[in-house]
């Protein structure tokens, strides 16, 4: 049976399915950044050992597999069956045969059961897909079902104030995701629709490849707060970012040089 995914499928899948067919390396892998930001959401969501977590696009597990080494139970959610066999496999790899994450396949908007979770998370672009905000705040609500009283959520999205007016091309060098591939990434802001755009050339071998690009809602921090609260969410905080680098400890929102925001929130 094929992978391959039907053509009128979602953007997301297509772009994520393309990418990975190419070479799994483009599911970011599980590295020092990933262990920073593991250890940022421990401080932000203050989760006991042994907690429950759901990874919410959990990709190829970078995060996922580091809370369960850390004896975290985790459940990693993912529409790709195909980047779902990368996170079991990079598990395998790390863990021979010791237990690990339960990898589901599932759609945000309708989580499959397995709750109730005491945290939810929502990293590297997961949160922010959909063309219509009433669809982010289902899976919100689809989140907020599978959460324990008093489960908290982290999610990552895009500063608008800092893509605003700031369209940029970036080449990635054979090397840097793998010896035989390079990439031209581009980026702009559509300030009508408050989303970022980024466009993938991919050169393999010297054959050029074009997945769909990737769309992602940009939510100002007041339409963040706004959005959670709606979904049912309380104590809604929003954490801003030193340009790239992973917070060490919440810092405020800066309007131009925080690249990211990280959302908490308790139910």
């Amino acid at each position: 049976m094929s992978d391959a995914p039907a053509p009128d499928a979602p953007w997301w899948t297509l772009r994520f399915e393309a990418l990975s067919a190419l070479d799994p390396a483009f599911n970011e892998p599980v590295d020092d950044r990933a262990e920073q930001e593991v250890e940022f959401i421990q401080r932000l969501a203050g989760s006991p050992a042994g907690a429950r977590v759901v990874d919410i696009g959990c990709g190829g597990g970078r995060h996922a597999i580091l809370l369960a080494e850390q004896g975290h139970n985790v459940v990693g959610v993912d529409l790709s069956p195909r980047i779902l066999r990368v996170a079991r496999q990079r598990w395998e790899a790390r863990n021979a045969s010791k237990p690990g994450p339960v990898w589901m396949p599932g759609d945000m908007r309708w989580l499959p059961a397995g709750g109730p979770y005491d945290l939810a998370l929502l990293m590297d672009g997961a949160f922010g897909m959909f063309d219509d905000d009433a669809e982010h705040l289902r899976a919100l609500g689809s989140i907020a079902d599978q959460l324990r009283p008093g489960g908290r959520i982290v999610a990552v999205t895009m500063n608008p104030y800092h893509w605003s007016g700031k369209s940029r091309a970036v080449h990635v060098p054979p090397g840097v995701i793998a010896d035989d591939i390079d990439v031209i990434r581009s980026y702009r802001f559509e300030a009508a629709r408050g989303r970022i755009e980024d466009k993938a050339v991919v050169f393999k071998k010297g054959v050029r490849h074009e997945p769909p690009p990737q769309s992602l809602r940009a939510w100002t921090p007041v339409e963040l707060v706004s959005l959670f609260r709606a979904a049912g969410f309380h104590q809604v905080r929003v954490h801003g970012t030193e340009g790239w680098s992973v917070p060490d400890e919440p810092l405020p929102v800066h309007p131009t040089e925080s690249v990211y925001l990280w959302t908490v929130a308790s139910l």
